[in-house]
This record gives structure tokens, C-alpha cells and sequence, in this order.
């Protein structure tokens, strides 16, 4: 996990960036911000996992 971008562990709904990537605009450059507001709110929402 970065510890720098937590959202950073979930895919982005919005550019579809993988798990551990960063976000890219629709042609796929990476944007000047580190995330997508869509990608921080999923990551937000997201119930926490927790390991067996």
C-alpha cells in the first residue's frame, strides 16, 4: 500500500487506473494530481477488509 495515496489500493472508477497505479487522464497521461476525486470517494466508502 502507498502510504502517501491510500486510494492508490482500490482500481479508479473513473480512468480505470489499476490497483498501485496512478490516475490518467481519458488518452492515458497521468494527471497532475496524484488521484481522481471519484477514486478518493470509493476509496472513502470502501468498507475496510480484514484478514482471516
Amino acid at each position: 500500500m502507498n502510504h502517501d495515496h491510500p486510494e492508490w489500493a482500490i482500481r479508479c472508477p473513473w480512468c480505470g487506473a489499476s490497483p498501485g497505479q496512478r490516475c490518467t487522464t481519458p488518452t492515458g497521461r497521468r494527471i497532475a494530481i496524484p488521484s481522481h476525486d471519484a477514486r478518493i470517494t470509493a476509496h472513502a466508502t470502501t468498507p475496510e477488509r480484514t484478514s482471516a
